[in-house]
C-alpha cells in the first residue's frame, strides 16, 4: 500500500501546479496522459496477439490533443471557437476508420480482427480524454469553476479506490465480481461510493466556499460508484488479454492507464454532472 500511496505523489504535486499555474498544467497534463495511455494500451494489444495498427492509434491521440491544445491557445487569444470541436473530433474519428480500413485491406499482417482492435483503441481511452478536452475548454473563462471540475474528475476517484481498499480489507467478506476481480469486496464497493462523497464534500468545503453541498455529496456518491464500474472495465479488459497490468512505471499500480481507468469513467460521468448542475 504504501508504494500505491508514493506512486499518488505525482497527481498530487500535478494538482498543486494547476492550483499554482492555472490552465496550463491542466493542458499539459490531459495531452501527456492521452499519448501515454494510448501508447500502453497500443502494446497492450500488439503484445498479445491482437494486431492494432499502431501509428493510426498514435495519430489518432496526437490529432485530439492537437485539437485541444489549438482551440485552448485560440481561447487565451479571445477567440472562441470551442463549438466546432466536437464536429472536428467526429470527423477525424470517421477518417481515420476509413484508413483502418484501407490500411488493413492492404496489409498482410492486418485482418477484420485488426480493425475493432484499432477502433476499440481509438474509443478508450482516446474519446473519454476528448470530452475532458471539451470539460475544459467548456470552463476556460472561469478558472476557479474549471479547477474544481478538474478536481472531481480526479479526487472522487482517488477517495473511491483508497476507502474501497481499507475497508474491503478490514470488513470485506461478500465477493464483488470474483469472475474479473477477485480482490474486489460488496463492503469494499460501499467503502468506495462513501470515498467519493468524501471526497467531493472536501472539494466543495476547500474550493467552492460549501456552495451546493447537497449536490456535490450526490455527484461524489455516484463518481465513487462509477469509478469502480471503470475500474472492473479495465480489468475486464486485462483479462481478456491476459495480463496483469498495462505497464510497469507506477509502482504498485502498474501503468498509466491502471491508475487511471477509474478516472476515465468519471470524465463522461462529471460531463452529465455539471449539465445537470449537480457540479
Amino acid at each position: 500500500m504504501l508504494k500505491r500511496i508514493l506512486s499518488a505523489a505525482p497527481i498530487i504535486i500535478v494538482v498543486a501546479l494547476a492550483a499554482i499555474f492555472q490552465s496550463w498544467v491542466m493542458v499539459a497534463l490531459a495531452v501527456a496522459l492521452a499519448l501515454a495511455t494510448q501508447f500502453e494500451i497500443v502494446r497492450a494489444f500488439d503484445r498479445n496477439g491482437k494486431p492494432v495498427t499502431a501509428y493510426l492509434s498514435y495519430a489518432f491521440a496526437v490529432v485530439l490533443a492537437a485539437f485541444f491544445a489549438g482551440f485552448f491557445i485560440l481561447l487565451q487569444k479571445g477567440l472562441d471557437y470551442t463549438s466546432w470541436m466536437p464536429l472536428m473530433l467526429l470527423c477525424a474519428f470517421v477518417v481515420l476508420i476509413m484508413l483502418v480500413f484501407i490500411v488493413s485491406m492492404f496489409s498482410k499482417r492486418h485482418t477484420a480482427d485488426s480493425v475493432a482492435n484499432t477502433i476499440f483503441t481509438f474509443v478508450y481511452p482516446q474519446l473519454f480524454l476528448a470530452l475532458f478536452y471539451l470539460l475544459i475548454l467548456g470552463n476556460i473563462g472561469d478558472y476557479c469553476r474549471m479547477f474544481v471540475v478538474f478536481l472531481m474528475v480526479l479526487v472522487p476517484a482517488m477517495f473511491s479506490d483508497t476507502f474501497a481498499y481499507f475497508i474491503g480489507m478490514a470488513f470485506g467478506k461478500r465477493k464483488l465480481c470474483p469472475q474479473i476481480s477477485p480482490k474486489k469486496t460488496v463492503a469494499g464497493s460501499v467503502g468506495g461510493v462513501v470515498g467519493g462523497l468524501v471526497g467531493a464534500l472536501l472539494i466543495s468545503m476547500l474550493f467552492w466556499g460549501g456552495k451546493n453541498l447537497a449536490g456535490f455529496m450526490a455527484a461524489g456518491a455516484a463518481l465513487g460508484a462509477i469509478s469502480q464500474l471503470g475500474d472492473l472495465s479495465a480489468s475486464f479488459i486485462k483479462r481478456s488479454l491476459n495480463i496483469k497490468d498495462f505497464g510497469k512505471i507506477l509502482p504498485g499500480h502498474g501503468g498509466i492507464v491502471d491508475r487511471m481507468d477509474s478516472i476515465l469513467f468519471c470524465i463522461p460521468a462529471v460531463f452529465i454532472l455539471t449539465i445537470a448542475g449537480l457540479v
